[in-house]
């Protein structure tokens, strides 16, 4: 509360005494709360945290007006359940979200933002990774829920499955500078940032500051881009009065332990976290030694705020350690079962006291964490009665029946994940009665499992070589086999991809996303009506899923059947309205035929999706050129290309454009830049071989049409035009 208000509030009450016979008392001014996860981010990459090669002053300053916890803790190494932890107050015991993908928030499981809308608090939030997509239930109680992810233009990785720090702040400033249809109320808001997470690429300048480091380097930037969000709220007047929490969903491992990202183990490199608060009530410069855990952080906030905790949180309020009392260290329970449901290895089980941990697996763990913080030495034999005892509490806590919130996942949902690091590709069935692997000893084959899942797509012939040598080891590892059909598609091994994919179905194990990867490969080596047997069957199969429809499409239109394929993108649409990838199917199909103003209409559409669609700005400047609106187009695709710097398809329009309008000089390094953009085509080089010519580069001219000619010898006019400038007959 400012200075003065509560003088105010008693002013105001006695000044109407005579008005009405009681008045009821006046609450005190509740703070709004900011509350911020960073993904992936471990608590010693801090500075405030000790890391002296940190970037991180927007952190350090907030650590520095207010309180973080040395230590917290987080319950699972996985974006989705933890996530879940931190907003319902519950263990993965309590809210039944145990991975990433096949799982939804159950309608019982109450969350914050259901807390504070009750509460009278204006909700909304702003992700920006797809394990946070609302279809898992996190969108319950928030009146805005923004999960758009751009399509992005990067080849390696599956379109809409995150987007960066920068556009997410913007995305909520944008939010808080909205007038409110009650400006009286104060805001619960939750901006969560993804950037640290896997493959670590700082943009800009911070790429080279921080080569040698770019998981800081990725830290640096959400630093900066947490900056400007407490700058917009100091702007706006509303900072000082707003709590501000930051923390993360769990850690990376950086290599520790023989793990080079997170999820298969809960050491403490994947399971601590910052926890660090700011604003009304919170003293400066604090640093509680008390163990804090994801499933306190609710009933904290709701303890700063004046709202009565619901009995079935099973976190309890830090707000005494926060302003400076001794609390007890509750323990804390944490799991991964991605091991089991990916791999069909052992799941892990933890139970972690301010000094000790045990897990549970095939071979037990237990850690003296005071002496041994980055448990090297396991002390399970040298202490089995500690060990028993820890058991026994650990055991009686996944005793208890877990709300049911499973759910099929769909092949969109594995895609997106498998493109985020997450395996997602059907679960693994471990043989019956097989003793499960422990993953300490599967973790030897997981660096060859991640590079041949990374660059699958890339570097298809590295992926090939590196996936035969994990199914060398491992030959049931499902994932490792659908990667491998991915990698010989990506190297133009279609038929192999098909051979590998039927294995699959032959052994009852293809997934909807496998058929349509088969759908898709079959369309690829010429076998059409193949590939629409297997997508329609898919799409008999899973009523509710579009992907089926958007590759039959294509099935159709590489057989001429536009009429078809049109038919198929109207499905998906009716399936998920404004499906981007549908409405561009539907645009370009308008466009190749001739039918202009219904083309406009689906790619505007898109814009209104999403604004920062480049292949729609690219198709609107197309629109715009033939309609003689020249200068417009070339502010489409300018547009476009400042978005996205390396769209082959938006550099050479733009290109076109500037040198059909004898802007010869402007063109060239558009045309250039197309190229090495991957737009290495007979149109781009031949645009390229005239520009050079317009210019006066003859040799320059000459070597971009021979370049055209080796692609297709066809080209008479080309032809003629090389051989005048070699001085040929």
């Amino acid at each position: 509360m400012k200075p003065g208000a509560a003088l105010l509030a008693i002013f105001f009450l006695a000044s109407n005494a005579g008005c009405r016979r009681a008045s009821p008392p006046v609450p005190r001014e509740r703070p709004n709360v900011l509350f911020v996860t960073i993904d992936t981010l471990r608590a010693d990459r801090l500075g405030c945290y000790g890391h002296a090669a940190a970037v991180t002053p927007a952190l350090d300053a907030l650590a520095a007006r207010g309180v973080r916890f040395a230590t917290a803790i987080a319950h699972v190494p996985l974006t989705g359940p933890s996530h879940a932890s931190l907003l319902t107050g519950r263990t993965p015991l309590g809210h039944g979200f145990r991975d990433n993908g096949g799982y939804v928030l159950p309608p019982q499981v109450k969350t914050a933002a259901e807390d504070f809308k009750q509460a009278g608090y204006r909700t909304a939030a702003f992700v920006s990774a797809f394990p946070l997509d609302r279809r898992f239930g996190f969108d319950r109680g928030f009146e805005t829920y923004d999960d758009h992810l751009p399509k992005g233009n990067d080849r390696r990785r599956t379109p809409y499955v995150e987007r960066l720090a920068d556009a997410t702040t913007d995305a909520a400033i944008r939010w808080l500078g909205a007038p409110p249809a009650a400006s009286v109320s104060p805001f619960f808001l939750w901006v969560h940032y993804y950037d640290p997470h896997a493959p670590y690429e700082p943009p800009g300048a911070l790429a080279e500051r921080f080569r040698a480091a770019p998981y800081d380097g990725e830290i640096a930037f959400v630093d900066t881009q947490l900056a400007r969000l407490l700058r917009a709220l100091e702007e706006k007047g509303t900072l000082a009065r707003t709590l501000v929490v930051v923390t993360a969903d769990h850690g990376e491992a950086l290599g520790e332990h023989g793990e080079g990202t997170h999820g298969l183990f809960v050491y403490d490199a994947t399971l601590k976290v910052p926890w660090i608060m700011a604003g009304p009530g919170i003293g400066s410069g604090r640093v509680s030694t008390t163990v804090a855990r994801s499933i306190d952080l609710l009933p904290t906030l709701l303890d700063y705020v004046d709202v009565a905790p619901r009995t079935d949180l099973e976190g309890r309020s830090l707000r005494p350690a926060a302003d400076g009392h001794e609390m007890s260290d509750a323990p804390a329970y944490a799991e991964s079962l991605y091991p089991e449901r990916e791999f069909g290895w052992a799941p892990l089980h933890a139970w972690r006291t301010s000094r000790y941990k045990l897990i549970e697996a095939p071979r037990p763990e237990l850690y003296d964490l005071q002496a041994d913080a980055g448990e090297r030495t396991n002390k399970v034999a040298e202490e089995p009665a500690r060990a028993d005892e820890l058991r026994r509490l650990l055991q009686s806590a996944v005793a208890r029946p877990a709300p049911a919130a499973s759910a099929e996942a769909d092949p969109e949902t594995a895609e997106r994940l498998r493109a985020l690091g997450y395996v997602s590709g059907g679960r693994a069935q471990p043989a019956s009665g097989a003793v499960r692997r422990d993953p300490k000893d599967g973790i030897r084959i997981m660096p060859r499992l991640n590079r041949g899942m990374s660059v699958a797509r890339t570097d298809p012939e590295l992926a090939i070589r590196e996936l035969n040598v994990v199914l060398a080891e491992d030959p049931g590892l499902l994932i490792a086999r659908r990667t491998l059909a991915v990698a010989y598609a990506a190297a133009g091994r279609h038929d192999q991809a098909v051979a590998e994919l039927r294995r699959l179905e032959k052994e009852g194990q293809l997934t909807a996303e496998d058929a349509i990867v088969l759908g898709d490969n079959l369309r690829f080596s010429g076998r059409l009506e193949e590939a629409a047997e297997v997508l329609k069957r898919t799409a008999r199969e899973n009523p509710k899923f579009s992907q089926p429809w958007l590759s039959l499409a294509e099935v159709h239109i590489k057989a001429h059947r536009t009429a078809d394929a049109a038919k198929a993108y109207e499905h998906a649409l009716s399936l998920v309205p404004d499906h981007i990838e549908a409405l561009r199917g539907l645009g370009d199909i308008a466009l190749l035929e001739g039918q202009l103003e219904e083309a406009g209409q689906r790619y505007r559409r898109i814009l209104e999706v999403d604004p920062a669609d480049a292949g729609a700005m690219t198709k609107l400047g197309v629109l715009r050129m033939r309609a003689g609106a020249a200068e417009e187009a070339v502010a489409l695709f300018r547009k476009a290309v400042e978005r996205e710097p390396a769209n082959g398809e938006a550099l050479l329009y733009l290109a076109g454009a500037l040198a059909a309008n004898g802007r010869s000089a402007e063109a060239l390094p558009f045309f250039e830049r197309a190229l090495a953009a991957g737009q290495r085509s007979s149109m781009t080089l031949n645009g390229l071989g005239l520009t050079r010519l317009a210019l006066g580069d003859r040799a320059g001219a000459a070597k971009a049409f021979r370049e055209s000619l080796k692609l297709d010898p066809q080209q008479p006019d080309v032809a003629r035009t090389l051989r005048e400038l070699s001085g040929s007959p």
